[in-house]
């Protein structure tokens, strides 16, 4: 099996086992999440030795794990998992098919953002008629957030920096700028029932203060949320269960759009990471294997 190394070269290491309920994968892309919330996780939990990075990926099934029926063998899917990603072979616990009309480059874009917004809008019971805040709106997460709380019925107030102003109307969002005087924005707008904190931005004050305590106030990745009494939404394989399937679906039909993205070589990983951690890209980089 080939992965990327710290250095920036693949390295060959042995290939995962499969254990009960896991499929295996020749994976054909794979992506670098950009959001500050994934790099946050990332340095806030302690890596194994020779630890392979890489949330998920979209390729074609190799193997099979024990008890596994709902795939095959040769079967297109597009993966949801933990670390492991940046290899040619990885395992997987959550997957879907991949329909012929997605792309391999979108079914890699897809599968822990939309897992996240999907669980934690879950989590939130948010339900048509109510207000939702969403901080990082403009993010992976926040887009598909934004698209599957707007089709229900849900009023969605977009905290964004300025470069996804019109990102957030156009995904029927109302926009409200980051900076001083946040939260009197927000009031402006009306009254909040529940706050999704898809950036893990420092914002957890204002969240409870608008949202009339924590109660309904989840965060995905601000390791102050304890201290606030919020919860912290962790990726779990129950958190959202069938999310990838209804999020694969909507894809395949049109009616879900994901964050901009691009391509990258995957042996160009470590400068994926530098353009990434530079803060000047807009967009998702996918790394892809030939």
């Amino acid at each position: 099996m080939l992965e990327q190394a710290s250095s920036g070269l693949l390295r060959d290491v042995a290939s995962p086992h499969l254990g009960d309920g896991q499929d295996g994968r020749w994976e054909r892309r794979h992506q670098p999440d950009r959001s500050r919330p994934a790099r946050r996780y990332l340095k806030a939990i302690p890596l194994p030795a020779n630890a392979v990075l890489g949330f998920e990926a979209a390729g074609t099934v190799d193997a099979v794990g024990p008890g596994v029926t709902s795939t095959s063998i040769g079967g297109v899917t597009a993966l949801l998992f933990g670390l492991g990603g940046y290899a040619e072979y990885a395992v997987a616990s959550i997957w879907t098919r991949k329909p012929d009309t997605v792309s391999w480059i979108d079914a890699a874009a897809l599968p822990s953002s939309a897992e996240a917004a999907v669980g934690v809008l879950r989590q939130l019971n948010v339900a048509s008629g109510e207000t939702l805040l969403l901080f990082g709106g403009g993010g992976s997460v926040g887009i598909i957030a934004t698209q599957l709380a707007v089709v229900r019925g849900v009023k969605v107030i977009s905290v964004v920096g300025e470069h996804d102003e019109t990102l957030a109307r156009e995904l029927g969002a109302t926009p409200v700028r980051y900076g001083a005087g946040l939260a009197g924005r927000v009031r402006a707008l009306g009254a909040v029932d529940a706050v999704f904190d898809a950036a893990g931005k420092g914002v957890l004050a204002d969240a409870i203060a608008l949202a009339d305590g924590p109660k309904r106030v989840i965060t995905l990745s601000d390791p102050a949320a304890a201290d606030f009494g919020v919860t912290l939404s962790q990726p779990t394989p129950d958190r959202a269960p069938g999310a990838l399937d209804e999020a694969t679906a909507l894809l395949a039909d049109g009616r879900l759009r994901l964050r901009a993205h691009q391509s990258m070589p995957m042996q160009q990983a470590a400068e994926a990471h530098r353009q990434l951690e530079s803060g000047t890209v807009h967009e998702r980089i996918i790394l892809t294997l030939k």
